[in-house]
């Protein structure tokens, strides 16, 4: 078996990706709720099976992160981080959604994604990456695009030389250092679903090649990893024991809102 999850900020465009992409049906809505995950068991063909190395691929779709309903409760970042680093640590690859909706919410989301993929580092679990930038107007704008990729590996560096520092770990200071990450390669640009207003609005069919060349770039991952890596679902049903009970007594940072709001408390 293989696992495919996505984090972000719950929003349309999360949902609708996946189900797009896989033919699912999770729960599509506008606000945000605080279920923790929607996961579901797909069954691969067996033409494909000996190609992918696995039986069936799990896709997990994470809810509630940075929740409105959750933001009064004096843990509400706690139950973040542990329910990424959870996500993170369960994944073969890791979709991360970044909307234009709200910068904000997205850069707090990063540095919760930084820290999940630190703490698998210690476990010596790499999962790869990949990050999806939804509802963009111009996916044509290579030199835009160009920018934005440097501007978010920046981020992502000072972001994971910060939470490195907290962890102990101060020889690092680069997010390539703890994933396999390559600027070029692992950023997606996809266009808003809808052209014009809905429910008047016509669907985009940019969105749905744009979400097509992701879906072949995830399989063509997984072909290329090993089968050895893949694991049966009683393997994985113990993995999910074990990394919850690390995440539970661990003693990880989870209780900051952020790496960055963290380095400022400590200074």
């Amino acid at each position: 078996m293989r696992v495919i999850s996505v984090l972000g900020v719950q929003s349309t465009g999360k949902s609708t990706l996946l189900n797009t992409m896989f033919g699912l049906q999770f729960p599509v809505a506008s606000g945000r709720c605080t279920k923790g995950a929607f996961m579901t068991l797909l069954n691969v063909k067996e033409n494909f099976q000996e190609e992918l190395g696995c039986d069936f691929i799990l896709v997990i779709d994470t809810e509630g992160l940075r929740a409105p309903e959750l933001a009064s409760l004096g843990d509400s970042n706690e139950h973040d981080n542990e329910l990424a680093t959870l996500v993170v640590g369960l994944s073969d690859i890791t979709i991360v959604n970044l909307t234009m909706e709200n910068k904000t919410e997205m850069k707090e989301i990063l540095q919760i994604v930084v820290h999940a993929f630190l703490r698998m580092k210690q476990i010596g679990k790499k999962p790869n990456c990949q990050f999806v930038h939804q509802n963009v107007s111009d996916v044509s704008a290579k030199s835009k695009i160009t920018r934005e990729n440097k501007l978010l590996l920046e981020q992502l560096d000072e972001m994971t030389e910060v939470a490195a520092k907290m962890e102990n770990y101060n020889d690092i200071t680069q997010f390539s250092e703890i994933i396999d990450y390559d600027i070029e390669r692992d950023n997606w640009y996809i266009s808003g679903l809808w052209h014009g207003v809905f429910p008047m609005a016509s669907i985009s069919t940019g969105y749905s090649e744009n979400v097509k060349e992701l879906k072949m770039h995830l399989l063509k991952f997984i072909k290329q990893k090993p089968h050895s890596d893949s694991c049966s679902i009683n393997e994985f049903i113990e993995w999910i024991r074990s990394l919850w009970n690390a995440v539970r007594h661990e003693k990880f940072i989870f209780s900051f809102r952020s790496s960055l709001v963290a380095k400022k408390q400590r200074i």
